[in-house]
């Protein structure tokens, strides 16, 4: 091939974004720009303004952005504009990154030659519409060259749903790891911040809907509070639930005591004020925030959902909260009351997550299976040249 090999990231997304769009935006700058080149296009609902936010993120991170406005769950026009786009950019690999483009992909193919890859995230179900859409994906897939999934539970699923095993890859999330280097100590952060210095600061950061369980986390929180008075939660992030959240605290008898941060486009300044994570989802593929958070040396409790286990090591690098919520406080305190106790899990996350999700090496990961795909043999020193 003469000419970079043309990525187009396809995505349908709803105001900011979330854990998906710092893999898709960030992954032009770690391919050799002489081979590759990597566009994205995003769906999303028409007077949404929060495209606005994910354009100004794919700018600083210099990738090419195309953002499509939707009227209604099937709209023919978004479609023939992702497939002039494909023909325009003579686009080689239609990369999608969620249900509709799963399904938008195999159909455009008909008239637009191109190899489909799509990276599995993790599906949710809480509505009628998402579980058809994840039932149409499935359907799709069978038909795609590569299945990417970031953990082995989805990888799973694939097969079981008809994706054949030669198809499938894994291919687990990863961070820029110099990017989540600790700019200031914690108790620094929280000074920054007007925090107590002597408060223990839980944090949440996720999308307020269903498959999150934030109101799992305001349960917890609730225990914990009456053992320990001084613990304070904070929660990062909006969404649907917002308002029954609220409601929730102040029935739990908890609203002085939880921090409501709303939406934030830099979480850094809050996360490294924080002494704990927790992640109390209903179902998961692999959070870039836990990733985030043992990287900044913050110790992650989470439930036992898609690849939390493999990325805690089955507790040897964070707490695993079991089936049984009565059991979570008592589960957690240990690493408020056992400095020897946090201190082994923090190193252990620490060098478990330089080890095993550095971004650019999974970048190189993706750029041979890209290679793969198209026929492209090449000198193993030299194929994948990753951007400084």
């Amino acid at each position: 091939m003469t000419r970079p090999i043309t990525i187009l990231h396809t995505r349908v997304v709803t105001g900011a974004g979330g854990g998906p769009d710092k893999t898709i935006l960030r992954s032009d700058q770690y391919l050799d720009s002489s081979r590759y080149r990597s566009v994205a296009a995003y769906l999303h609902p028409a007077g949404d303004c929060g495209i606005d936010t994910l354009r100004g993120t794919a700018a600083r991170f210099g990738m090419p952005i195309h953002t499509i406005p939707e009227r209604g769950p099937i709209d023919l026009r978004a479609a023939r504009l992702l497939l002039d786009l494909c023909k325009r950019l003579h686009v080689d690999v239609w990369h999608a990154h969620d249900y509709k483009t799963d399904i938008l992909g195999r159909l455009l193919r008909r008239w637009h030659p191109m190899k489909l890859v799509t990276t599995m995230h993790g599906f949710t179900r809480e509505t009628w519409k998402t579980r058809g859409y994840a039932a149409l994906s499935y359907h799709a897939l069978r038909r795609y060259d590569r299945v990417l999934a970031v953990s082995p539970l989805l990888l799973r699923e694939a097969a079981e749903h008809g994706v054949h095993p030669d198809r499938l890859r894994l291919v687990p999330n990863a961070i820029d790891l110099s990017e989540y280097a600790r700019k200031q100590t914690r108790e620094k952060a929280k000074e920054q911040l007007g925090l107590p210095a002597d408060e223990h600061a839980i944090g949440v950061v996720a999308r307020f809907s269903v498959e999150k369980g934030v109101d799992r986390a305001l349960r917890l929180f609730a225990d914990l509070h009456q053992e320990r008075p001084n613990m304070r939660l904070h929660l990062i992030g909006d969404g649907p639930q917002r308002a029954e959240l609220k409601k929730l605290a102040g029935e739990l008898g908890i609203a002085r005591a939880v921090r409501w941060w709303g939406w934030q486009r830099d979480t850094r300044p809050i996360v490294e004020a924080l002494d704990t994570m927790l992640l109390t989802s209903h179902t998961e593929g692999l959070p870039n925030t836990a990733l985030e958070a043992m990287a900044l040396g913050l110790p992650v409790v989470g439930t036992r959902v898609g690849a939390l286990p493999q990325v805690l090591d089955d507790g040897e690098c964070g707490v695993l909260l079991s089936e049984d919520e009565s059991q979570w406080c008592g589960q957690l305190l240990p690493l408020v009351d056992q400095p020897l106790v946090r201190e082994r899990i923090l190193c252990n996350a620490w060098l478990r997550v330089n080890e095993h999700n550095d971004f650019a090496k999974r970048m190189q990961r993706v750029a041979s299976i890209y290679d793969e795909l198209l026929g492209i043999k090449r000198d193993m020193a030299s194929t994948h040249s990753i951007a400084a």
